[in-house]
């Protein structure tokens, strides 16, 4: 597909489309970089993520794919042109239930001309036998949120709730991952949800960039979709959970 890019004017005159994701940052682009004109036409102009969270009452699993091969804790996180205001989740089953107060649907408007980076901020938490995982900014659960955001810069620092009730944070397996969706080799947002157990409690990690790199994942954003979910190896008596692993493909030019 050939791209052709609004001048610099753009601002004054349309809204344009972004997005991002990226930890220490993908390459910044220069200043006068344009968002690809393709994406004032997407049909898909909000990104609606929904979380959610599970628990049996001793663990907490947390999905953000619509996709798994466990569809009855799936979630409808999806890109519309409409921004959701109410998360969906599967029922669960097998002993979990959902944990309305850690779930939650947070919307990114691609069209926003001052959101050209999507900063995807992970924090995980551990009370020392289970891991917690959020990326949202605006659970219920607010000493756990994240700063998850959409903006005109990358964010290279993450950001994280406090915590509390036993559980503190996990910063090895928590970071930031900053994605330029002006550029315009990058039509598809790659979701990569890697799950892992280790026989009784599940850790999720959607990022590539953790400090447990065995545990990291192949997000990115790419002018292909990735069809095949990338996962790292896990170990320490963790390995990967396959049935509720994926990778789901946002077309960001609709």
């Amino acid at each position: 597909m050939s791209r052709s890019k609004i001048t610099p004017l753009w601002k004054s005159v349309v809204m344009a489309a972004v997005g991002a994701s990226a930890f220490t940052c993908t390459t910044v682009v220069p200043a006068s970089a344009t968002a690809p004109a393709e994406r004032l036409a997407a049909s898909g102009r909000y990104v609606n993520v929904h979380q959610c969270v599970y628990s049996n009452g001793s663990e907490h699993y947390t999905n953000v794919l619509p996709n798994t091969g466990n569809a009855s804790f799936n979630t409808a996180t999806n890109a519309s042109d409409t921004p959701d205001t109410t998360v969906q989740c599967g029922a669960g089953g097998g002993g979990y239930s959902l944990s309305a107060v850690n779930s939650g649907v947070y919307s990114i408007d691609m069209w926003d001309p001052d959101s050209r980076y999507l900063n995807v901020h992970q924090c995980v938490y551990s009370n020392g036998s289970e891991h917690y995982t959020n990326v949202l900014p605006n659970t219920g659960n607010a000493s756990f949120n994240t700063a998850t955001n959409a903006s005109d810069t990358p964010d290279t620092t993450v950001q994280c709730g406090a915590g509390g009730g036993g559980y503190s944070l996990s910063a090895v397996n928590s970071g930031v991952y900053s994605i330029d969706m002006w550029d315009p080799d990058s039509r598809y947002l790659n979701v990569h949800q890697c799950v892992y157990s280790n026989g009784s409690e599940h850790y999720t990690n959607v990022l590539p960039n953790t400090g447990n790199a065995s545990f990291n994942t192949a997000t990115n954003a790419s002018d292909t979709p990735d069809t095949t979910v990338q996962c790292g190896a896990g170990g320490g008596g963790y390995s990967l959970s396959a049935v509720n692993s994926d990778v789901y493909s946002i077309d960001m030019w609709g």
